[in-house]
């Protein structure tokens, strides 16, 4: 079924504004099982496990130290890392720091058995990916990299000018993060002009189309599975 839905953007930089307590938090957008929020990390949060939901961290301002039973790792912005469940952590900053946080809202072994409920500890170690660096080593525009899974959800990266390839009407809901430069997303009910560290999200079904100038990068957040993707 094709969504008349009327698409929105948000400003990740208005959104912290709003945030004057350290580690407090906001729900920005629902991109199918994935909740995406923000926070402000400054201080120590106590040693804490989910054992249902993977956690991605994504540093949007200031810097933060991410701590875990796999080790620990220094977060910049356009940096993130991924604690998987049942692995105890904890976020720390000693100056005001913004993060973009992902998780499922659903038991994601509940709606696949392949999955187990927990990790086991000294299995790995904490990957720190920026994002810059996954965009610098593409060689071909429009084609999306994953750089981090968070349970059945992907996040990707690409860059490119021009209008885009896009799976019409959207299969899975889908979030666009402009990473670097100006997009623009278009539907029957609404046209927005996004710019860095706006985010949109298309719901699963709507008929659009998305363009962007000179030197943008995007972020695109999906379920697993979505097309124009590189291996």
């Amino acid at each position: 079924m094709v969504s008349m839905t009327r698409i929105k953007k948000l400003s990740i930089s208005q959104a912290t504004a709003e945030l004057d307590r350290p580690f407090s938090m906001m729900n920005i957008a629902f991109v199918g099982d994935v909740i995406v929020s923000v926070y402000i990390c400054q201080g120590m949060l106590e040693w804490h496990k989910h054992l249902d939901n993977d956690e991605l961290f994504w540093v949007y301002e200031g810097s933060i130290l991410l701590e875990s039973e796999w080790g620990k790792v220094r977060l910049r912005p356009g940096e993130l890392a991924v604690v998987p469940k049942g692995v105890a952590h904890r976020s720390s900053s000693g100056l005001r720091a913004s993060v973009l946080l992902l998780r499922c809202g659903f038991l994601a072994d509940r709606k696949n058995g392949r999955r187990r409920l927990y990790t086991l500890g000294g299995e790995a170690n904490l990957r720190r990916i920026g994002l810059q660096d996954v965009m610098r080593a593409l060689v071909m525009p429009f084609q999306f990299q994953t750089v981090a899974q968070v349970d059945d959800s992907v996040v990707q990266v690409a860059w490119g000018e021009g209008t885009w390839p896009v799976e019409i009407p959207a299969v899975h809901d889908v979030m666009f993060f402009v990473q670097k430069g100006t997009a623009t997303v278009r539907t029957s009910e609404s046209m927005l002009h996004l710019h860095a560290g706006d985010i949109t999200v298309v719901p699963q079904g709507t008929v659009y189309q998305l363009s962007t100038t000179q030197g943008t990068t995007l972020v695109r957040v999906t379920r697993e599975g979505s097309s124009s993707e590189s291996d």
